[in-house]
């Protein structure tokens, strides 16, 4: 019983920290037509969808913070996003230096998901879909009402877009942004907060993220019990 315990102790924690990120609930966010060109230091609006399993809105409470994190290998400044009036459909207003960003999605307490990158000047190229999740999201389709009328996600999501292309241009976005309307408020209590010259809504956060699996939470406070248990027993004898 002492070796089960032990191997238990041992096993169960490394398994929660290994574990895949999208085990146990994953999403997808996938983009609305870009800007074909984006200039540095001005006010664009980003449309993008944040589906579960890549084909359903969240089906669930509280999904948490919701945005577009943007990179340069120094830094990540993040853009929070609000809740269009569609299931699922966020915005969020940027606006960058120049200089090239990889893009990724923060999904709630699902794990962010990576896009693409960015390049200002220039455009936004989406990432391949991952292969991984291109079987999953076959599978999900047709288990799900239809939730959306005629604003809904684009019909080829941008996540499956070949390498090398970019997001089609949306005529109506193509002109700077010079005040959105539901432009987000600015992301506080971050470390490290830091606006850019002429932006308001972004700070300067870290840019790996905390995110697990809540299964993973519950594996590693299994292998904590079954330790104690052996600390236990072992006392006692």
């Amino acid at each position: 019983m002492r070796r089960i315990l032990l191997i238990l102790a041992v096993v169960i924690p490394l398994l929660a920290l290994s574990a895949p990120a999208r085990a146990g609930g994953w999403a997808v966010t996938f983009m609305d037509p870009a800007p074909a060109k984006m200039s540095a230091d001005t006010t664009y609006t980003l449309g993008f969808w944040l589906l579960q399993h890549g084909t359903h809105p969240y089906e669930g409470g509280d999904l948490g913070e919701v945005a577009l994190e943007f990179t340069d290998g120094k830094k990540a400044v993040r853009f929070s996003g609000v809740e269009l009036k569609e299931p699922a459909h966020y915005a969020a207003a940027i606006s960058l230096p120049a200089g090239t960003w990889t893009l990724k999605a923060v999904q709630g307490w699902f794990a962010p998901y990576e896009v693409g990158t960015l390049t200002v000047p220039g455009g936004l190229e989406i990432a391949p879909l991952p292969e991984d999740l291109k079987g999953a999201i076959e599978a999900q389709k047709g288990q799900h009402k239809d939730y959306w009328g005629a604003i809904r996600p684009p019909d080829m999501p941008a996540g499956t877009r070949p390498a090398g292309t970019r997001a089609g241009p949306d005529p109506a976005a193509s002109a700077p942004a010079s005040a959105p309307a539901s432009a987000p408020a600015a992301a506080t209590e971050a470390s490290g907060v830091e606006a850019l010259d002429g932006a308001t809504t972004v700070a300067v956060v870290e840019s790996e993220s905390w995110w697990r699996a809540p299964y993973t939470i519950a594996a590693a406070l299994l292998g904590a019990a079954a330790l104690g248990a052996l600390a236990y027993r072992l006392r006692r004898r």
